[in-house]
């Protein structure tokens, strides 16, 4: 998206964003090793012996690598920020942008100040410890009772023939529980959103916003 804005061309964004192979090819790698691992001969013995162990030593340099790249990133970043802080103060702020900007922060202030806990009505507290105890529910069926939720099923197992061609065969009774709490959950979250989103435009309407205090939620 960035190339696009800067309106580069097709040979400056390709050769620029080579680099960005030293970050794919270890992950691509760690996933090659390890659908090698998951064979197996008819008798049950590994087809790659070693693939288990190349794809853990893969998976360790891959996890380096991201970290890596992101301390480096963040290092030039640091250091552009501070060694060209002039000229990035002396760009022009879009006028359209930054009356969005503007308007997006005021409505988040009124949505704070709408949905303080000390300011809400007892019908959307309830809406909030019901999605809280549901996702809270679904969350340790999942952890503590995977095996009663789930079939057993890998990344590498095929549907047709693991779960009969049929994705909903994964889950097991407790498992369409769990998934019932969860969309619960993110239903009550989405009401309460609604409703706050809908006090926030009526205050902002009103051109005042009530300060936070250090009561609120």
């Amino acid at each position: 998206v960035l190339c696009g804005i800067m309106r580069l061309s097709l040979l400056q964004i390709m050769v620029g964003t080579l680099p960005i192979v030293f970050l794919i090819f270890p992950t691509c790698l760690t996933g090659a090793l390890l659908y090698m691992a998951s064979l197996q001969t008819g008798t049950g013995n590994p087809v790659f012996p070693w693939a288990g162990t190349a794809s853990t030593l893969t998976a360790s340099s891959t996890a380096m690598v991201q970290f890596g790249s992101m301390l480096v990133a963040a290092y030039y970043l640091e250091q552009a920020s501070e060694n060209r802080a002039d000229e990035v103060k002396s760009i022009p702020d879009d006028k359209e942008v930054k009356e969005a900007d503007e308007k997006d922060e005021h409505m988040k202030k009124c949505y704070e100040t709408v949905t303080q806990w000390n300011a809400i009505p007892i019908w959307a507290e309830l809406i909030l410890i019901l999605s809280l105890v549901s996702i809270t529910a679904s969350c340790y069926m999942v952890q503590f009772f995977s095996y009663k939720c789930f079939v057993d099923h890998s990344l590498t197992d095929s549907i047709s023939e693991n779960l009969g061609g049929n994705v909903g065969n994964l889950f097991l009774p407790l498992g369409w529980i769990s998934v019932a709490f969860f969309a619960l959950s993110i239903i009550l979250l989405e009401i309460f959103s609604a409703w706050g989103k809908q006090q926030a435009k009526k205050l902002a309407a009103s051109g005042t916003t009530v300060p936070l205090n250090s009561s609120g939620l």
